[in-house]
């Protein structure tokens, strides 16, 4: 099933997040630690789309990213 809702980027940290509605994390029964696959649908400008790409690790010219602390989600 596919759920479609509008958020807002919000700062987490030293990074950008989202909070998915509650009804919608119980309705689909994910827990802590599980994980989700979040389409990000192009925009019109291409400046934006490229920084989308850059943001979600797509670009294949950046390193991929490792987590300081293995034990977090």
């Amino acid at each position: 099933m596919v759920e479609v809702f509008e958020a807002r980027l919000r700062k987490i940290g030293n990074s950008l997040g989202i909070l998915v509605p509650s009804n919608i994390i119980e309705g689909l029964g994910f827990h802590k630690g599980d994980v989700i696959h979040v389409a990000i649908p192009p925009s019109g400008t291409i400046k934006r789309n490229e920084i989308l790409l850059e943001l979600t690790g797509i670009d294949k010219k950046k390193t991929s990213f490792k987590r300081e602390k293995e034990d977090r989600y």
